[in-house]
């Protein structure tokens, strides 16, 4: 009867007689670790918790889903449930204008962010630099000194002269010190752009902004620290021969995680505000026990539960399900992988003392990492981040009060795609059924041997007997409805760019009303940068100015080198580098209409207006203004008459002012 029985979970409910020998001791390993890693509170409560989280955040799921759905151009389940259920002749087609707003975001917002040469965040010392306690003793010190020098006095009848001097000493210390901070801003600046480069974090950063866009929330890890594996060639000097060696060495780790894989409290509404967060991993069996490796866990617990479950111990969630298929991936099998929980935020220290941390008051919480898997703890210490923050950063699209997840341009337009979907089928079915008579055919008056559906231009049908007043066919011309659908779809495109705030013009439209003018499309495409500027605010203050204050306080608690240690402060420069390019770009052009006119050309200094013009559109003046040896070789040869004078270089000849007029010109 042993031999019949299919070991499963519960194997652990079995009799022992019922069990093989290899069964068996598969019994007693799961009953060791089952026991062994229950023997505090600290799992259950975390396991309790996630639950919580997780359910709270079903609804909001199903609406990503949703969005996913549209910009991939596909129907929710029941959309196209209805629509073949009617008739699976109907038309399904489905206008793909979600991606299209979707894709004109995303590109408008990396143009911003990632400008070549341009960074969206800055290192900035403090207007008064901290000098610091030990500093003020050393400038104290240093003022006795001088004054006991100078007069001879003790230094408690010289308490003025002492002051004084201090004072002195205190204002160059401080110019000093703005100066060291200033350097020390630069060299952090420096640093943080290295580290961004290594961790490639302008990908990862690409990643997130894509979710955002869609589902209205992006999610970054902030800098945690990990042990950096770098690989290296050595040359033994006495047989020369290289050998592969790893250098180890603390770094900033940065990671892309989508949304769907994090899970807040469900009772805050900002980061701030959170007391936790979830991040689920699925990892296959070399990820999990790579885990081991890493400092803190538990590797005897993790090779315990590898034994314990041979095919992985992940539950398929809903959402990865309908991920799958939107994506038209197939699951073969079995995933054989393992569900880790990574949880970050306040922990009851009554369970910390519980699992064996040292902590003061076990009233009070903690801010804490631990990590767990099949309700087992693999890993728990209290938060070792300077800051004690939750090292992720989630940040919405457009934010809506009192809502923890943003609205991304899907969302906004949902409405407008959904009702242009409906218009543009039935249009396309009007079409098709009003390209062509219908036709009633009476059988019975047919001869025998025709065929009333092989119809052709001058085909003649055999009629037998009925009265002759009775047609045999009768056509019927259904009417063409498509104009007023024409005028819906149309309609709704607008609704469209009006609720993205996404007009056409900013994603390629042409048409004959738009201004075509220079200042006319940079006053267009500001006005529609005006609800732009509200989305890279958020980007500003919920991921940029978060993630490379992390990377500062990293830097500043485990960099080596003191150098780049200052009392500086992160600018998010995002919002306010779109305003002033917006701003400038319609200015000078503005300025440069108005002023080409033969009255104003010899008062302006165009040279410089067009190489600031050309700044402000992001092309580089050296490629394409002349330089001022071009320009005076140019002009000269104009003015001499000079037949092999290249028309192309430089300005065009000048035609009115004398030649003393010539430096000013230039100016």
């Amino acid at each position: 009867m042993a031999e019949e029985y299919k070991y499963d979970e519960d194997i652990v409910d079995q009799p022992d007689m019922m069990l093989t020998d290899d069964a068996l001791e598969e019994k007693e390993q799961r009953v060791d670790y089952e026991q062994e890693s229950e023997m505090h509170s600290l799992a259950s409560s975390m396991t309790e918790k996630w639950e919580e989280y997780k359910n709270a955040r079903t609804d909001i799921e199903d609406r990503w889903l949703e969005d996913l759905r549209a910009f991939n151009s596909q129907y929710d389940a029941d959309v196209l449930g209805k629509v073949n259920a009617s008739d699976r002749k109907r038309s399904k087609v489905y206008v793909g204008l979600t991606r299209t707003k979707c894709i004109a975001a995303y590109s408008r917002i990396v143009d911003l962010l990632f400008q070549a040469g341009d960074r969206f965040w800055n290192i900035e010392p403090t207007p008064i630099a901290d000098i610091g306690p030990q500093a003020e003793q050393d400038l104290s010190q240093q003022a006795i000194q001088e004054v006991t020098q100078l007069t001879g006095e003790t230094p408690i009848d010289s308490r003025e002269l002492i002051g004084a001097r201090m004072d002195e000493l205190a204002g160059e210390f401080q110019n000093e010190m703005q100066a060291r901070a200033q350097q020390a801003s630069d060299d952090m600046q420096t640093l943080i752009d290295d580290q961004l480069v290594e961790e490639d974090a302008e990908i990862k950063i690409k990643q997130a902004l894509m979710e955002m866009v869609i589902m209205g929330s992006g999610c970054i890890k902030s800098a945690t620290i990990k042990i950096k594996k770098t690989e290296r060639f050595f040359q033994d000097p006495t047989d020369g021969q290289f050998t592969l060696m790893y250098e180890e060495e603390p770094a900033p780790d940065i990671e892309a995680v989508s949304i769907f894989d994090i899970y807040p409290d469900p009772y805050a509404s900002t980061m701030n505000e959170a007391d936790g967060l979830f991040r689920r991993h699925i990892l296959n069996r070399s990820q999990f026990k790579r885990l081991g490796e890493s400092d803190g866990f538990d590797q005897e617990l993790i090779d315990q539960c590898l034994r314990m479950y041979s095919e992985g111990n992940h539950t398929e969630a809903s959402h990865e399900k309908e991920r799958r298929d939107i994506a038209n991936v197939n699951r073969l099998g079995e995933s054989n992988r393992f569900e880790v929980l990574e949880y970050w935020g306040l922990v009851s220290g009554h369970d910390l003392k519980d699992y064996g941390i040292d902590i003061e008051d076990e009233a009070d919480q903690y801010q804490a990492n631990v990590w767990i898997s099949s309700g087992k703890v693999l890993k728990a210490q209290l938060n070792p981040i300077m800051t004690q923050r939750i090292p992720y950063q989630i940040f919405p699209y457009e934010k809506t009060p009192h809502q923890f997840w943003g609205v991304g341009v899907a969302r906004m337009m949902r409405d407008s795609q959904a009702t242009m979907n409906a218009a543009t089928r039935m249009y396309i079915d009007n079409i098709a059924i009003s390209s062509a008579p219908m036709i009633e055919v009476n059988s019975d008056l047919l001869a025998a041997g025709e065929d009333p559906t092989d119809i052709y231009p001058m085909r003649v049908f055999i009629r037998e007997g009925g009265d002759a007043s009775v047609p045999m066919m009768r056509f019927y011309q259904p009417n063409n409805v498509t104009q007023g659908l024409g005028n819906i779809i149309e309609m709704f495109r607008t609704f469209a760019d009006e609720t993205t705030s996404l007009p056409s013009y900013t994603h390629g439209e042409q048409s004959r009303g738009l201004n075509k003018t220079a200042t006319g499309i940079s006053m267009l495409m500001g006005a529609a940068n005006v609800a732009l500027k509200s989305t890279i605010k958020n980007i500003d203050d919920y991921l940029t100015k978060p993630l490379i204050e992390s990377l500062y306080y990293w830097n500043m608690e485990w960099h080596e080198d003191d150098a780049v240690k200052g009392d500086s402060k992160v600018v998010a420069r995002g919002s306010s580098a779109l305003i002033a390019k917006e701003m400038q770009s319609q200015r000078l052009l503005q300025f440069l209409e108005i002023t080409s006119n033969p009255m104003d050309a010899p008062l302006i200094k165009r040279k410089k207006l067009l190489e600031d013009v050309a700044a402000s559109m992001d092309i580089d003046p050296e490629q394409v203004i002349v330089t001022d040896e071009e320009l005076q070789q140019a002009i000269r040869a104009s003015m001499q008459g000079d037949p092999n004078a290249n028309p192309d270089q430089g300005m065009e000849a000048p035609t009115g002012p004398p030649s003393g007029e010539i430096d000013q010109m230039q100016r």
